[in-house]
């Protein structure tokens, strides 16, 4: 690919896989300057896209994400442009008012569910991952991140998990799987307690990702 272009890694998987955490460190190892970070999260529709029908809105369905904002903002910003990001409000349920602005870097990293269940993507991605943790280790990190940060109740975490979260998880996102380049293995918990995976769990997670980053002559190109 021309040196002028982003390379563009899309990385998947449940929810509650660790995603976030991988691309965050992934990021760290990059170094400053060296990559941008999109959340696929961000470009959920806003509340006024549904015309009063929120109700019915399943935020595990790539549907509601705006896809075609995206693509425009991953074109630009592999085209070395910078971009206004959406901020989406969690408490709200509905996107803020405000922007981020994100400027261009030679790795874009795209993380989200839907990373790669968007077929108008597929195009700008050079590097598909998945990561492949196990449902009960996912389910027990959603309940956590939930409960304690987003302030939810336990039980209305668990009838959406098997109402929504599940059967798209299988229908959208676990598909992606089996067109990944790469399939980072998540085993299991680090410690007794912990939901967590460790430093030395993410380094051996990162391993086959900066490899396959060397072979591929991203790391060398962007020194």
């Amino acid at each position: 690919m021309a040196s002028h272009t982003a390379f563009l890694i899309a990385l998947t998987g449940g929810s509650g896989s660790g995603k976030s955490t991988l691309v965050e460190a992934l990021g760290e190892r990059l170094g400053p300057g060296g990559s941008v970070t999109l959340a696929e999260d961000a470009y959920y529709w806003p509340l006024a896209h549904y015309a009063g029908a929120s109700d019915a809105i399943n935020y595990d369905n790539p549907s509601a994400k705006e896809v075609d904002r995206l693509h425009t903002d991953l074109s630009a910003l592999k085209a070395g442009n910078p971009v206004n990001v959406p901020i989406y409000d969690y408490a709200r349920h509905d996107r803020s008012a405000e922007v981020c602005r994100v400027e261009p870097a030679p790795v874009i990293l795209l993380e989200g569910i839907h990373a790669l269940s968007m077929p108008t993507l597929t195009p700008l991605i050079d590097l598909r991952i998945y990561v492949d943790t196990p449902d009960d280790l996912r389910l027990a990190r959603r309940l956590r991140r939930d409960v304690l940060e987003r302030d939810r109740d336990v039980e209305d975490v668990l009838e959406q998990y098997l109402a929504t979260v599940r059967p798209a998880h299988y229908r959208f996102t676990f598909p992606a799987k089996f067109q990944a380049d790469l399939v980072i293995a998540d085993e299991g918990l680090p410690a007794y307690g912990d939901v967590k995976p460790s430093r030395s769990a993410i380094d051996r997670m990162l391993a086959p990702i900066l490899e396959r980053l060397s072979h591929e002559n991203v790391l060398a190109e962007r020194r």
